[in-house]
């Protein structure tokens, strides 16, 4: 889930909660470690419940370039599932563009990037530069609730 938009929202220029479509296949993935994701239910079988939830923002101290190349490179550490192995080759590409899209020119490295900008898909400040779709974002987890 930490590779997908919070709520599997097609990724690039997401605004307006109501008309930012629902992805499919895999264009709600960003392919960016993102601030969380969790999962749970209930213990008791009388009234079962599920829930999962994630985030759709992605901050730079977040990516871990070393074990995306690692679950797509060492045959010993990688995933059995069918995409997988092209999934994490991806996100090893992908972290490596967002580290290099996050420099500046004065060779410091912040923020990250959002397709859900303040947590609610709102419209974003005119200008903000883009990584993939997504809106560049100093803070890009204090909003997202």
């Amino acid at each position: 889930y930490a590779l997908f938009d919070k709520y599997f929202k097609k990724i690039g220029n997401c605004v307006g909660a109501s008309s930012c479509p629902a992805g499919s296949g895999k264009n709600s993935a960003h392919y960016l470690l993102s601030w969380y994701y969790a999962w749970g239910g209930s213990l008791g079988t009388s009234s079962a419940w599920a829930w999962r939830i994630g985030s759709s923002s992605s901050h730079q101290g977040y990516q871990n370039v070393l074990a995306a190349y690692a679950l797509s490179q060492v045959p010993e550490l990688q995933p059995a599932s069918p995409t997988g192995v092209q999934d994490w080759e991806t996100s090893f590409e992908r972290q490596l563009e967002f580290l290099q899209w996050l420099q500046s020119a004065e060779g410091g490295i912040a923020g990250g990037a959002t397709n859900s900008w303040q947590g609610s898909y709102n419209t974003p400040p005119a200008g903000l530069s883009q990584f993939y779709g997504m809106y560049y974002d100093w803070q890009p987890v204090c909003a997202d609730p």
